[in-house]
């Protein structure tokens, strides 16, 4: 019998439960990205993504400013958090938050194409309208280092690609 973690141990939860919640997050079909502009204000967004590879890829437009920034910058914070209707508690909704770094994915590059099929599996015949829309980029997101918020005393610190569980935050 495998002994409890300590943040098994920490938050009273198994770390099965933990990563079903983690995985119902990941299986959310939009992500919000926080993106400082130039001037320091930040920039807010959402985006229809895809997980692949140890990414997480999303296509828009450089006419929002965001984008501009996120590909100058190449890095953001994203954060996947679970429908309002679905909460038993709106203070303690569950919630993905993670630090990214971002850097785009040429058109030439030998995975665009695969990448634009798989948007259009997953998102459906919208992307076969903007693909070759010339102010759309392909990003890919590589996840760094993050926090998964599971209600009040159950948040973990999550890292890399995978949002491996690492600690239980029991202290401020």
């Amino acid at each position: 019998m495998q002994e409890n973690t300590a943040f098994e141990q920490s938050s009273g939860m198994k770390r099965d439960n933990i990563e079903a919640v983690r995985d119902q997050l990941l299986q959310l079909r939009t992500l919000f990205l926080a993106i400082n502009s130039a001037d320091k204000v930040p920039e807010m967004a959402v985006s229809p993504f895809i997980r692949r590879d140890g990414g997480l890829y999303i296509y828009t437009s450089h006419l929002s400013p965001h984008v501009r920034q996120l590909i100058d910058q190449g890095e953001a914070t994203c954060m996947l958090c679970a429908d309002e209707g679905d909460s038993q508690n709106i203070w303690a909704r569950n919630r993905l938050k993670f630090s990214v770094k971002a850097y785009e994915i040429a058109r030439d590059d030998r995975n665009f194409d695969e990448l634009c099929n798989n948007f259009t599996l997953a998102h459906g015949p919208t992307m076969n309208l903007i693909r070759n829309f010339t102010d759309f980029h392909m990003i890919r997101l590589t996840p760094q280092k993050g926090v998964l918020v599971l209600g009040f005393a159950k948040a973990f610190i999550v890292s890399g690609a995978n949002f491996d569980i690492t600690a239980h935050i029991s202290k401020a």
